[in-house]
This record gives structure tokens, C-alpha cells and sequence, in this order.
């Protein structure tokens, strides 16, 4: 439901929102943890030894929340948005910097994913990159968690995309030969 909220402004009229994929939490845990630290419980410890300077310590956790809340918004909004049209790759840089590129799925031609490293292995997160039909380009999610998993589920609605798109296309084409047949 937050993703649908999120993730509105991207989306086009009648498309739906089947799976989001993001950077694994484990390689943000530096920044998160040091912006709960200083931000925040630092800032308390010293409201409890130095009350007097209470105003320093509630404006040093103001800032710190507001830090704390926009590394919180670069994680999630970094992502791949995976539809029922085709898949998002939104990069949010800022407040008022993001981008988006948007893959269709009939424009797919390859989706790899690769897991590097001890901690890669053991916290299961790895980079995946979609090939670009014609194009040669490739998209990449950096350090995703469950890579796998991320490209089943882009496979499987590629899949079924294909079967309705195939489906549209056959009663349209059947539509059209009825059509010739009653007008002779």
C-alpha cells in the first residue's frame, strides 16, 4: 500500500504495481547507524548530562530526525518498480533530483544477476541488469536484495505480459479475418 503511494507519480494511467525491489538494508547500515548515533541518541545522552542547553540538544535532534528521515527516503525510493506494463528503474537523488527510465517488457532481452563477495553470499544481495532489446544497454539495481527472487518475478510477469499482449493480438487478428469473410 505505501509503494502505491509512493510510487504514484510514476506511474502511467492503469498501470499497477506488482513487486518494488530495493538496495539490500545491509549496505546502508553505516549511514543509518550514524545518523541514529549522532543524530540522535548522542544528542539525548547530552540532554540528560547537560539539561540547561536543552534548546542545542531538540534543534541537534530536529536536524538529526530530518537527516535520519531522507536517508530513509533515498533507500526506499531508489528501486526498480516492476508493473504490469514493464519495469522502473527510479534513481532519487534528492527532494527535488530523480529520474526514471522505464523498461518495457517486449523490450527486454536478458536479465542476469550476480553475487559477489562473503557478505554478498551470506546476506543474499547481488547486482541484477536488464540487456536492452536492439539497444545494447544495460540497466543495473546495485547490491539488490534477493536477486533471485527479483529476477523471477521480473520473468514472470515478462510472461505474462507476453500471454496477454499474444492473446490481444490473436483475437484481434481473428476479429479482422471474420470481418474480411462476412464482406464477401
Amino acid at each position: 500500500m505505501f509503494a502505491s503511494i509512493a510510487f504514484r507519480g510514476c506511474l502511467n494511467p492503469g498501470e499497477k504495481i506488482y513487486f518494488v525491489a530495493h538496495t539490500h538494508p545491509f549496505i546502508m547500515y553505516k549511514i543509518f547507524f550514524k545518523t541514529l548515533i549522532f543524530g540522535l541518541l548522542l544528542p539525548l545522552g547530552f540532554n540528560v548530562i547537560m539539561p540547561p542547553f536543552a534548546i542545542v540538544w531538540y534543534g541537534w535532534i530536529a536536524v538529526g530526525g530530518l537527516i535520519f528521515f531522507y536517508e530513509i527516503m533515498n533507500w526506499y525510493l531508489d528501486a526498480w518498480i516492476i508493473t504490469n506494463h514493464g519495469i522502473i528503474d527510479l534513481q532519487w537523488n534528492s527532494f527535488f533530483d530523480k529520474s526514471s527510465t522505464r523498461i518495457e517488457y517486449h523490450t527486454v532481452e536478458g536479465i542476469t544477476y550476480q553475487v559477489k563477495g562473503f557478505w554478498g553470499t551470506i546476506m543474499n544481495y547481488g547486482d541484477i541488469m536488464i540487456e536492452r532489446l536492439g539497444t545494447g544497454t544495460v540497466v543495473t539495481l546495485e547490491s539488490v536484495a534477493f536477486p533471485k527472487k527479483v529476477e523471477r518475478e521480473v520473468l514472470h510477469y515478462q510472461e505474462k505480459f507476453v500471454r496477454a499482449k499474444n492473446f490481444k493480438d490473436e483475437t484481434a487478428l481473428r476479429d479482422m479475418l471474420l470481418g474480411m469473410l462476412q464482406r464477401k
